[in-house]
């Protein structure tokens, strides 16, 4: 037993020489994640420690790039402000660059007095001015141990001769921070036909009869406007417009020669009713006369007192027309929403009506023939308006504006008792501006 024992680890050798145990399958695809977690916190420091050395070697480098050597190539005379003056004016040696850096000792200037000029030293054909000193002044110290706030001027060198280096000169510094002003003014030319209708309140039998025969007429605009940028996307603008409008009255015949058979003299012939206001006859020479309506036309000279047919009146027109004409005052506010090559505009604004002309007439082959005017009508009348502006820029001063707008009219053209009108207007202004 005891020789076993003795040899108890060559048992053990023989007796598990040829054995095997095998781990379970499972065990190798553990491992191996494992590994990799162990592995990743060592491959992110790496990638920290060479971009922490990136970032340093980029900030040394910067550093070094931005930093002023400490020995300076070229002379650099040391001046203190209260040293100097402009006049008299005396020109300073310039020394070479060995003699400074051979000799690292002291130097002082002496005093110098009267206008007195000192030749530049050539060093290599080159020669170099530097600021004029103060002739009256005790010597300052120079560039090496001074302690006190000094200013360094750096020599501009020449091949060719001197420079000018005085206090203006030195000082007057080409301007890179011009900017070419916007073009904040603009004129342009507009114009547009528009569409006449109206708002109606309150009730007035006569004048819904007579609307009921009246038809809107194609009307137009235009003018002049001048315009103000206040920034890049408000404008403030004005001008001077034109605009017509008018209406035809329907059903109602004229005839030219009445004169002949005309024996009173004082109010007019003939008044007809409108929705405008009452129109009265001024031309005696017309007679009229309603087809439509007997309450339409008030007059002494009906159909069955004189009749044009058997009289032989010339026959113009089975219509007349209302013509009013306005000079237009606006002032409109222009707010621009899209600032492209094609612009977008919001616009609003009101607008004063001077009434210029006021006239009825009848149109036969071409020509008109004036029968009278409205009555009643207002000679100043305001108007609010609203619309949307597109503008496309042919090049920085030129334009081409499309502009729908809404028109209404705030005040009556005239009082109707028991009923408002109020006039409101649609139009496509067109036209081009120059911008300047």
């Amino acid at each position: 037993m005891d020789d076993r024992g003795a040899n108890i680890d060559i048992v053990f050798r023989n007796g598990l020489k040829d054995y095997e145990v095998l781990p379970p399958q499972d065990v190798w695809g553990n491992i191996q994640p494992v590994i990799r977690k162990k592995q990743r916190p060592l491959a992110l420091l790496r990638a920290a420690a060479m971009f922490a050395l990136l970032v340093s070697l980029s900030f040394l480098a910067y550093r070094f790039s931005r930093e002023i050597p400490g020995r300076l190539e070229n002379p650099v005379m040391a001046m203190n402000p209260e040293s100097y003056a402009p006049a008299p004016r005396i020109i300073a040696p310039v020394f070479p660059d060995d003699e400074i850096t051979q000799n690292q000792r002291l130097y002082t200037l002496s005093p110098i007095t009267g206008e007195q000029m000192m030749s530049p030293v050539n060093t290599d054909n080159i020669t170099a001015t530097i600021q004029e000193l103060d002739g009256t002044k005790e010597s300052n110290e120079l560039i090496g141990n001074t302690t006190e706030k000094t200013d360094f001027l750096t020599l501009d060198y020449s091949r060719t001769g001197y420079m000018n280096m005085n206090e203006e000169d030195a000082l007057d510094l080409p301007d890179n921070t011009a900017r070419k002003e916007p073009n904040r003014w603009s004129i342009s030319a507009l114009i547009s036909p528009t569409y006449q209708s109206h708002f109606i309140s309150g009730e007035n039998e006569a004048v819904s009869q007579a609307m009921a025969s009246e038809q809107t007429v194609l009307s137009y605009s235009g003018g002049l406007a001048l315009s103000y940028k206040i920034n890049r996307r408000l404008s403030i603008q004005s001008g001077l417009y034109y605009s017509a409008m008018g209406k035809e009255l329907t059903g109602i015949a004229a005839y030219s020669g009445f004169e002949d058979h005309f024996y009173t003299k004082g109010s007019p012939n003939f008044t007809v009713l409108t929705s405008n206001g009452p129109v009265y006859t001024s031309n005696n020479d017309i007679f009229l006369t309603d087809g439509l309506s007997t309450d339409r036309i008030q007059t002494n000279y009906n159909i069955n007192v004189f009749d044009p047919v058997k009289e032989s009146l010339t026959y113009l027109d089975n219509s007349i027309h209302q013509n009013f004409s306005y000079l237009e005052l606006p002032v409109i506010l222009r707010y621009k929403i899209v600032d492209k090559a094609l612009d977008f505009n919001i616009i609003g604004g009101l607008s004063s009506n001077l009434l210029v002309n006021n006239a009825v007439y009848a149109s036969s082959d071409g020509s008109r023939t004036t029968v009278g005017a409205t009555d009643g009508l207002n000679l100043l009348t305001f108007s609010s308006s609203l619309g949307m502006g597109m503008e496309y820029n042919f090049s920085n001063n030129l334009s081409l504006n499309l502009e729908p707008t809404f028109r209404y009219y705030i005040n009556p053209f005239n009082e109707i008792p028991g009923m408002k009108i109020h006039p409101y207007s649609f139009g496509i202004f067109s036209g081009i501006s120059y911008k300047f």
